[in-house]
């Protein structure tokens, strides 16, 4: 017998429905479109380090994004680690407005990414790989440059967007 057989299909809404019980970070994926100019961005919760070394981050994006091919197509890109009270900058980027940074505050980083004023981290990317992901790509990238600021971090976690609530250590 077959595992398939015996593995009964996991359907979208279930899926859902016991995923959104692990709280992840935020982090906004940020771009020079090439065509334009003009930053492009996209949230993601699926945000993680890979490797010490070399140094690789990891992510994952929708097949149906639209803001991913103009990043893309971009030499480099930036990751910015959301901090507790950028929930609107997390709604901004999530949106489908064409100027998504229309009231986010940032600037040019070295490399040209979009870094965002008052993010914990930031961290200048270019991909290595891309995987498929069924609905998703996960997406392999080298970090050129990273540094990070003080602060707590911006939290998802059952359809809520918060932050982080210190407990005792175990």
């Amino acid at each position: 017998m077959s595992l398939a057989a015996v593995t009964p299909a996991i359907q979208p809404d279930q899926y859902r429905a016991v995923m959104r019980h692990f709280p992840t970070g935020v982090a906004a994926i940020c771009a020079a479109d090439p065509a334009t100019g003009r930053p492009c961005g996209l949230i993601v919760g699926t945000f993680q380090a890979l490797s010490l070394d070399p140094a690789l981050v990891t992510f994952s994006i929708a097949r149906t994004s639209t803001s991913w091919p103009k990043i893309r197509r971009s030499v480099m890109f930036g990751v910015n680690l959301l901090a507790d009270g950028q929930q609107p900058v997390c709604k901004a980027l999530a949106g489908k407005a064409e100027d998504k940074f229309a009231a986010i505050e940032w600037k040019h980083s070295a490399y040209g990414t979009p870094h965002i004023a008052g993010s914990l981290g930031w961290i200048d990317c270019t991909i290595q790989q891309e995987l498929d992901g069924g609905d998703h790509v996960l997406v392999i990238a080298k970090v050129l440059e990273m540094t990070a600021d003080d602060g707590e971090p911006l939290v998802f976690h059952g359809g809520r967007l918060g932050g982080f609530r210190d407990s005792t250590a175990a």
